[in-house]
């Protein structure tokens, strides 16, 4: 059997697969970028650990597992799963990060309200302010909590930020109209964790956006899709809005010319919020733990539900 990796992996962690399939072929290649040309070596291969490009799937004749190195899979929502559903099976890395991006979300929303982003601005312009600042500092106890989806991310976090004593609300594609704009009205932070899907891009439109309240928080630990991005930058530049925290961004990585670079009161921490210092390490586990399982013809973990995207 052929195995095809195509992850950023360190020596430790190829020695590593390597010794998981030791009975089996393995080829490495770097993290492949969308528009590359075909591998021979993954034509070759029935598994794959990684995001092969989306045009590579549906040319395999022996592909018959994908295990992503991501929770989203959105990338791949144009196939025609309609003839690859019985032939590929995908998994992805549903709760994987949990930890690392509910910890991110809350060190954004106390910058913004213990005023960390403006002290670090201050402190690179050698600008002390000092005392007039304290008035200006809000505490994050008794905010009112609004979850765009409540999958792992976002229950995680329901946890983390209950010792605040929040006030939670959750809204889904679901969910009626007249409910959910009710609830953006009055909410002081919107977090969005939500994977992409057909039903889920642009769900926070012009006209929801719009809504937010002055004093609120924007958060989207999801992907960069679910919004619109132009109208958010608008928002943010007539200060409209407290403040957003975007992890994705529907462009990545971002040009220098982008304007989300330049506007007031963002941060942007890169799609990284789901990082941490064992992280590939954790794949590859991860990968351990599901190979053993295919190899026994045992059910595989977090199986993708194609029909859905998730």
């Amino acid at each position: 059997m052929n195995i095809y990796v195509t992850c950023d992996l360190t020596n430790k962690d190829i020695f590593k697969i390597k010794e998981i399939a030791k009975k089996h072929k393995v080829y490495f290649n770097d993290v492949v970028d969308e528009r590359a040309p075909i591998d021979k070596n993954f034509l070759k291969s029935e598994i794959v650990f990684g995001n092969v490009p989306s045009h590579w799937i549906g040319q395999s004749k022996r592909l018959k597992w994908i295990q992503l190195e991501s929770v989203g899979f959105g990338e791949y929502l144009g196939l025609d799963w309609k003839k690859l559903i019985n032939k590929i099976t995908i998994t992805n890395l549903k709760g994987f990060f949990r930890e690392p991006v509910s910890e991110t979300i809350l060190s954004g929303i106390l910058s913004f309200y213990r005023g960390i982003d403006r002290f670090i601005i201050l402190k690179n312009n050698k600008k002390w302010i000092g005392d007039p600042i304290r008035n200006e500092l809000e505490l994050l106890i008794n905010k009112k909590v609004l979850f765009f989806g409540y999958g792992t991310i976002n229950r995680r976090l329901h946890i983390i930020l209950k010792p605040f004593q929040c006030y939670f609300d959750i809204i889904d594609i679901n969910t009626k109209l007249s409910y959910i704009e009710d609830k953006i009205k009055i909410a002081d932070i919107i977090v969005c964790a939500s994977p992409e899907t057909k039903k889920t891009i642009n769900f926070f439109d012009k006209k929801k956006l719009k809504l937010l309240k002055k004093e609120s928080l924007f958060i989207n630990a999801g992907r960069g899709s679910l919004i619109d991005e132009k109208e958010l930058i608008k928002i943010l530049k007539n200060k409209k809005i407290k403040g957003a925290v975007l992890d994705v961004t529907r462009n990545e990585p971002l040009k220098s010319s982008d304007s989300l670079w330049t506007c007031p009161n963002l941060i942007l921490t890169q799609h990284t919020a789901g990082g941490s210092i064992k992280e590939t390490l954790n794949k590859v586990n991860f990968f351990e733990d599901n190979f053993k399982r295919f190899c026994l013809n045992k059910p595989l973990k977090n199986i993708i539900n194609l029909s859905q995207g998730f």
